[in-house]
């Protein structure tokens, strides 16, 4: 019954809710621009669903992100977003609610017109040295956070590999001010003891 309520109530609030996300990184000192369609669709009655046994509950499968790849998207009973990274793997809740990771792709797309920073260069102690973020709590979980200001932004994230865990730190800044902002904290960052650097 609560996978029923659960795929009924995805329907009447999202199913035909289509936009695109822009994305702006820089990777091996290019920038890259893309832009990637979401889709809020299940399948009717060709919808799949599984029985979590770790977690408890069911999850269900959605069109999601329109791209090729050999995962799934899928909605859990419980209310959160999630994937199976391989079309195998048991159930990874990627975000809490399809609130959050529509508010997450919104400051996503917000920011891909603003100067992305190399990923990696951004040490945890430069970012440290970013004062005046304020989180936004609508579009951060616990494997994903945001961070801004008028001037900077800082998205935090896990990967979705078991085995070989790591975050991700993906900054942006805009304007004159921003890019000093950030620039500062890089030098400042390179100054600190190695003991600091590196917590």
């Amino acid at each position: 019954m609560d996978l029923i309520i659960r795929r009924e109530g995805f329907e009447q609030k999202y199913g035909g809710l289509r936009y695109e996300v822009r994305h702006g990184r820089v990777l091996n000192g290019e920038r890259y621009d893309t832009t990637r369609g979401w889709e809020y669709d299940h399948f009717g009655p060709r919808t799949r669903a599984w029985q979590d046994r770790r977690r408890g509950g069911w999850y269900f499968e959605w069109t999601g992100e329109r791209v090729s790849k050999p995962c799934r998207d899928l909605i859990h009973t419980d209310g959160s977003v999630g994937t199976d990274v391989d079309g195998r793997s048991p159930y990874l809740p990627v975000a809490p609610s399809i609130p959050h990771l529509i508010e997450s792709h919104a400051l996503t797309d917000t920011v891909s017109t603003w100067r992305p920073w190399p990923v990696g260069s951004l040490t945890a102690s430069a970012v440290s040295l970013l004062d005046g973020l304020v989180e936004a709590p609508e579009a951060s979980w616990r494997s994903s956070r945001w961070r801004l200001s008028d001037t900077v932004a800082v998205m935090d994230h896990d990967g979705w590999d078991r085995d070989n865990p790591r975050r991700t730190t993906l900054v942006w800044s805009r304007g004159e001010a921003g890019h000093r902002r950030v620039q500062s904290a890089l030098d400042r960052s390179r100054h600190l003891p190695d003991a600091f650097a590196t917590r």
